[in-house]
């Protein structure tokens, strides 16, 4: 082997290291870009919910309950896969959601 196969040899090794780190890279950006997504959907349905089970005459409690259940059925019918802890989550959202808005009255 001389020079020129080495050569060859290390710009073969950068070739393939560059394309793995593509392909993790690129898995990286769309994991972030769903979660993104997921953020911003949570947050606009539960404010429209909030807002529209402001007006029913209900306990926090129920007003909670209802909004959170909305929250997760319209993920769910948008093809998010919610588990257990996420769905807490939004729950608790709705909370400090509800908080918010009966503070600001």
């Amino acid at each position: 082997m001389d020079i020129h196969d080495y050569v060859e040899l290390i710009a073969l090794a950068f070739w393939v290291i560059s394309v793995v780190g593509i392909g993790i890279l690129s898995r990286v950006h769309f994991k972030n870009k769903r979660l993104e997504r997921f953020r911003d959907t949570v947050d606009s349905l539960m404010k429209s919910y909030v807002r529209l089970y402001d007006k029913e005459n209900l306990s926090n409690e129920q007003k909670i309950n209802r909004v959170g259940n909305a929250v997760v059925n319209s993920l769910e019918a948008k093809g998010f896969k919610l588990n257990r802890q996420e769905v807490q989550d939004i729950f608790a959202a709705v909370a400090k959601q509800m908080n918010e808005q009966t503070q600001d009255k």
